[in-house]
């Protein structure tokens, strides 16, 4: 992998793999085997690896820009349902510091849809993630992909959508029916988080000045996110989703 870098001589490096740190002992090497590179790179693991202290000083020192996190929920029995039990809310605002103080930009992934979720979930992930300073965040719709248990068990449930567009819009379109609102509200509600979480005011209120590459990373994120997000604004501009 070192010399597939070399050989491309980019400075700007970004890991496609969905858990980069899956086998701790390798990637250590090949960050350690990056650190002469000097390049800048992004890549996505699990939260958990953000509270190991010596794995996280080795990233940073082998140039980590940007870092994807999927920590999907702040509600504790959401994250039961998932079988995430490494998210833990209470050490979430742990994870983040530890993010923050070595200079490293980062994004959160959220997913919403899940059965035991609240109606006013979207109000206090919006109120946490302005608390917390989030420089950048993704929101989802859970969507049943065909093969999992979640859409037989969907499907047994007469609970599907637009069965044949499974897969089109994974994330956007919401494909079940919920327990907590509607579908219209769902997606109306998803994208109002989205307006409101890239609207200037949050944008100024969360992101520090941009004088370092993390700062301009997060400032170029979020102004891209921005654009996404007045695009859905122009489609449900009249809705009050909280």
């Amino acid at each position: 992998m070192i010399e597939d870098i070399q050989h491309t001589g980019a400075k700007s490096i970004f890991f496609g793999d969905s858990d980069f740190g899956g086998k701790r002992a390798r990637a250590m090497e090949l960050m350690e085997a990056m650190v002469p590179l000097k390049v800048r790179w992004s890549a996505l693991w699990t939260s958990n690896l953000c509270s190991d202290a010596e794995y996280m000083d080795l990233a940073k020192r082998s140039g980590l820009l940007h870092l994807n996190i999927g920590i999907e929920s702040i509600n504790e029995e959401t994250l039961k349902e998932m079988n995430k039990k490494f998210n833990k809310v209470n050490r979430y605002s742990e994870l983040l510091d530890n993010l923050r103080k070595r200079g490293i930009s980062y994004s959160l992934n959220f997913i919403f849809g899940w059965d035991n979720g609240i109606p006013d979930v979207f109000r206090s992930t919006l109120d946490f993630l302005e608390q917390e300073k989030v420089p950048v965040a993704y929101f989802n719709i859970l969507t049943p992909e065909k093969g999992t248990m979640f859409y037989e068990r969907m499907k047994s449930e007469d609970r599907i959508l637009k069965l044949d567009e499974i897969g089109r819009w994974p994330g956007h379109t919401c494909y079940i029916k919920p327990r907590y609102c509607t579908p219209e509200e769902m997606v109306n509600k998803v994208q109002h988080i989205y307006r409101e979480f890239y609207s200037w005011k949050s944008i100024v209120k969360r992101l520090p000045l941009p004088v370092t590459q993390a700062n301009i990373a997060s400032w170029v994120l979020n102004l891209s996110q921005r654009k996404m997000a007045q695009l859905s604004d122009e489609e449900n501009n009249n809705f009050d989703a909280f």
